[in-house]
Order: C-alpha cells, then sequence, then structure tokens
C-alpha cells in the first residue's frame, strides 16, 4: 500500500465522533518511502541500509562505532553459523543476554535466514525462563555465561531439550550437555549474503514476552511488517534524518528497543548509541559526549530526569527532540520548558502497535496521546464492546486493514488471544477516552481503576499528584481491599534523596488536587519500587502483600509507621 494511499484513509473513533482530523505528519515518503511487503523484513531493511548507507556510523557501542556495512558482514557471519546448526525458516532461538553488540548480530543474523528471535528478560528467575520455554518448541537458546544460573536450575530435563549457544564462556556441560561457543561459529563462517529464506513481512520475525506486570508474561508473535512499520512512523513522527543520532538504552529484548529506535535508525540512515542501560546520572554525559539528537522517553524516566534537572544540561548539545510514551503532563511540560527541547508522544502497545501520535510541536494538550494514524481505526467501547460517546471513558480497542501491523496472537495461547480479540478488534485492556478533536488520552490500566465506593479512581491521576508533592521522587497507586467491600487506595511512596516529608502535608497537597474518593486513604515509604527492565512498576507485586507493618492509615489517629 502506498503513503498516498495511506493517507487517504481517515477512520471515525466512535459511532458518534465526527471524522479525525488528518494530522500534518511530516512525509517520509520523499526520503525513504513505504517499502513493499516482500522489503518489510529486518534481515532486508538491513540490506537495504546498507546499500544506501554502506560506510556511514551505524551503532556505537563502547566508545567503538560500526557503520552499516560492517553490521551487515557480522549479520551475515552470525546467520551462516546459525543456518549450519540447523537453523532454518521458522526455528524458534531463545535469547537471553545483556545489551551487547552480539545481540543485534542475532537478531540480524535470525532475520537473514528467516528464523523467529525469542527474547528473554535478563531479569527474568527460573520459572519465568521455563514459562517461556514451555510454550512451543524452542530446540535453540543463546545464554550469555553472566546470565546462565537461572537457565541452568531448569535442570537436564529442560536444558537437555535445547542446543545452548554460549556467549563469554561455556556453561558446565553437567547441567547443559549439548552447547556450542557462538563466537566460535561465528568467526570461522562466511561473511556472504546467505540464501533467501522466502520471507515477507507477514512472517513471524519475533515472539515479545509482554512485560509481566500484570501476571505471566504471554509471547506476543510479531510479524516483521510490524516491527517495520513502527520503526517507519517513528521516523516519520520525527522527521529522523541521516545526521541523527538515536539513544538507545533500552533492553534489546524489548520491542521499544528494538522497533521504536533501531528500525527508524535503518531506515533513515541515522546512527543509533547503543547503552547496557539507563543510568540517571549518565544520561546527559552520554548525550553529550555522543552528539545524540534523538532519544525516546517513558513516563517514569522522564519524570526522573525531570526531578533531577538543574536547569542547563541541555545547552551546548545537539538534542533536538523526544518522543515517548506515558510522560504526566506536567513533566512533558516542565522538560520542554527547562530545556527547549520539544515532545512528541504516542500511544500504543506491543501487541497494537503505535495508532496514536502527538507531533512535535504540535502545541496539542500534553494530557493527550495524540490522534489516530489513517491506516488505523481506534475507538472507546464498553464492556459489550459497543462505541461510547466522545468525552466518555471505555476500553481502548484497535484494528487495522493494513496487513501484519497488528500482532498475530499470543503464542500458545489461543485462549487468551480470543479474550482480547473479537470481531476484528484488539481490546487493549486500557481506559481510555477521546475529545470532540479526536485526540485520545489514556486514563489507566483497566486493572488499574480502582472503585471506591462506586466511584472509579485513575491510578494514574493519583499518582500525578503524589509526585508533584516536594520531597516524593515516585508512586505508585493501588487498589486494596477495604473493611467494608470495594476498594481503598493505597499510595506506595519513594522520597527523593535526603528529603523528609510529613505525610499529613501530603494528604492535604491530595486533598487540593483530587476527588475526596481519589484521595489515598493508605500510604507506605519504601527504599524502591519493584519494576521491570523496562522500568515500568510491577503493581502486581505490591497487590501481593497489599498491608505490610509501615502502611499508614491516614484515618487513624496514631498510627506508627513501625509497629
Amino acid at each position: 500500500m502506498t503513503e498516498r494511499s495511506i493517507s487517504q484513509r481517515i477512520f471515525d473513533t466512535a459511532e458518534s465522533l465526527e471524522p479525525a482530523k488528518t494530522v500534518a505528519f511530516p512525509s517520509a515518503s520523499a526520503g525513504m518511502g513505504v517499502l513493499p511487503m516482500a522489503e518489510r523484513t529486518i534481515g532486508r531493511i538491513l540490506a537495504r541500509a546498507t546499500a544506501l548507507y554502506g560506510t556511514r556510523p551505524f551503532v556505537r557501542w563502547r566508545g567503538e562505532t560500526f557503520s552499516f556495512s560492517e553490521m551487515n558482514r557480522r549479520a551475515n557471519k552470525t546467520a551462516n553459523a546459525l543456518s549450519a546448526l540447523g537453523i532454518t525458516r521458522g526455528t524458534r532461538v531463545a535469547i537471553l543476554c545483556f545489551n551487547r553488540l552480539e545481540y543485534l548480530d542475532l537478531w540480524f543474523g535470525l532475520a537473514k535466514i528467516g528464523a523467529v528471535q525469542v527474547p528473554l528478560n535478563t531479569g527474568y528467575r527460573a520459572p519465568q525462563i521455563l514459562h517461556t520455554l514451555s510454550r512451543a518448541d524452542i530446540p535453540f537458546i543463546v545464554v550469555q555465561r553472566e546470565l546462565a544460573e537461572e537457565f541452568t536450575k531448569l535442570g537436564t530435563d529442560v536444558t537437555g531439550r535445547c542446543h545452548v549457544l554460549t556467549l563469554d564462556g561455556p556453561i558446565s556441560t553437567g547441567l547443559a550437555p549439548q552447547q556450542s561457543a557462538l563466537e566460535g561459529l561465528v568467526a570461522a563462517a562466511s561473511d556472504i549474503e546467505p540464501p533467501d529464506p522466502k520471507i515477507d513481512g507477514t512472517d513471524i520475525g519475533a515472539i515479545m514476552n509482554t512485560s509481566g506486570t500484570t501476571g505471566l508474561a504471554k509471547g506476543v508473535l510479531l510479524p516483521h511488517a510490524q516491527q517495520y512499520w513502527l520503526g517507519y512512523r517513528i521516523a516519520d513522527a520525527l522527521s529522523l534524518r541521516a545526521d541523527d543520532v538515536f539513544y538507545n538504552f533500552y533492553p534489546l529484548f524489548h520491542n521499544t528497543s528494538q522497533a521504536m529506535i533501531v528500525v527508524p535508525v535503518m531506515l533513515a540512515g541515522a546512527q543509533l548509541v547503543l547503552t547496557e542501560k539507563f543510568s540517571l546520572s549518565n544520561f546527559w554525559p552520554d548525550v553529550r559526549s555522543n552528539g545524540v539528537s534523538i532519544f525516546y522517553y517513558i513516563g517514569e524516566i522522564l519524570h526522573l530526569l525531570v526531578k533531577a534537572s538543574a536547569g542547563d544540561e541541555a545547552r551546548g548539545t545537539r538534542l533536538r527532540a523526544g518522543i515517548g510514551i506515558g510522560g504526566a503532563p506536567r513533566d512533558v511540560a516542565a522538560f520542554q520548558r527547562i530545556h527547549n527541547v520539544p515532545l512528541g508522544a504516542c500511544y500504543g502497545s506491543t501487541e497494537g502497535n503505535v495508532p496514536v501520535f502527538r507531533p512535535l510541536g504540535e502545541g496539542a494538550d500534553t494530557a493527550s496521546a495524540g490522534r489516530v494514524l489513517p491506516e488505523f481505526e481506534v475507538r472507546i467501547v464498553d464492556p459489550t464492546g459497543e462505541p461510547v460517546p466522545v468525552g466518555e471513558v471505555g476500553e481502548i480497542a484497535i484494528r487495522s486493514d493494513e496487513p501484519a501491523i497488528v500482532f498475530a496472537g499470543y503464542d500458545g495461547d489461543p485462549q487468551a488471544t480470543s479474550e482480547v480479540r473479537k470481531d476484528g478488534w484488539y481490546h487493549s485492556g486500557d481506559a481510555g477516552r477521546f475529545d470532540a478533536e479526536g485526540n485520545l488520552y489514556f486514563v489507566a490500566r483497566i486493572k488499574d481503576v480502582i472503585r471506591v465506593k462506586g466511584e472509579s479512581v485513575s491510578a494514574f491521576e493519583v499518582e500525578d499528584a503524589l509526585v508533584s508533592f516536594a520531597g516524593v521522587q515516585e508512586a505508585a497507586a493501588i487498589a486494596v481491599p477495604s473493611e467494608i467491600g470495594g476498594d481503598e487506595v493505597k499510595a506506595v511512596i519513594v522520597l527523593s534523596p535526603g528529603a523528609v516529608l510529613d505525610p499529613t502535608a501530603l494528604v492535604a497537597h491530595c486533598n487540593r488536587l483530587l476527588p475526596k474518593f481519589s484521595v489515598p486513604r493508605y500510604f507506605e515509604f519504601v527504599e524502591a519500587l519493584p519494576k521491570t527492565l523496562t522500568n515500568k512498576i510491577q503493581k502486581n507485586v505490591l497487590r501481593e502483600t497489599p498491608f505490610t507493618p509501615r502502611t499508614w492509615d491516614r484515618l487513624q489517629v496514631t498510627i506508627s509507621r513501625d509497629k
């Protein structure tokens, strides 16, 4: 489908909503064009970038820079080494390693031979690894030696079923009987382009696990075209150029890192700065020393950057824009004001792609995620699946007629797939609303909507109020049981370093900003919130222990936090 035909298709967001206004996104067609389905695979995207950009710098890692041509040769060697082991089109290969150059080699190399990557969260313990390996046949797994301990706890009944490809040294053969050193296999392999696997963008390229913030992770079946289309739209929204440098501190096992950062860099011929992980203390030094011009944020990271800002960090840098998801309006406005760097926004998920964007410099309400792209339909529905009137809150549902840009289902779990995919619509589990102009507002995860005495409380709004109070660095609002039935709101809070806080003053602050029913009844102060490696708060972990000896009930006259 051409860019011209896409731009002609505008969908209603709900039956009662006027046709959404077309957002003036910068056109990517002049620079990169929309690739045909046959070219929407990660392997072909890399080959195309190599042909176009050749010796231009592509990846900067630990002070070294690698060109598109060099990364393509590395990918070819990895592809040929894996092919020699019998890995072919459709073979699943799990990857358990930290951010490193070899991760990119594996991703690209597997794509070049039509195999399927199954990234594993590096924070997984043995039960989560077992859960992933048990969903379907995964005959190969790449394991970085530093991360081998949890894998080998599974015992040879599990580890013996996999051919283990080791990085940085062998694992005990008693724990992993069939293993090979990946580095040696790659070093001996040819760097010629491997045979065409005869796949296109509709083929599955990755099985990405959900973040596990609400329960056991599910494997999201991602077509190559979904990653391509997401990368294309990110590049388009940012007007990404060949002289841009995109900062990537997100783990490569996550689609944010792959589709939202690496893919747009390849499409535009830009440069990627890859680091091991996010570091608040290293963010601005990395931006300055690497000439970073673009970064991607999530709400939690943007909040930390704003809280820690001295006001002049961006001065003299090349940073020109950021884009992200989940930023609190207060933090978006503060970052733009402090650093004079415009921020775009978007809404989406691993399953549903990113169908909504708020462009840079639009001047739109920063509480909004933006408007619906023309190739998607998004509507707000009630529990029966019927659209709700404009302005009312309901579940965000997504669909598209563009092939393979929404997930293909959950791996090995048809029941879970059928629960979220109904009549062609993906039901996101997110609560949201539209305004009359077609702007989408994310309200909360539906499981984060707390019911207090018949009223719906948005955890997002409670958290936004909490972190606006001096001394509060981070906060999570969760539902805990009420003694009369229903829920009460509990706030779990991390204080800023050195901060001393009067809880009653925090309650008074909440009373000024929130409806009475939304003000937390319970408060607990902790050193850190449990998080995934992508910095999402694991509220399911917090809900496991609703009350502890440190929980403070503001309705009690005297409560000791240490009782």
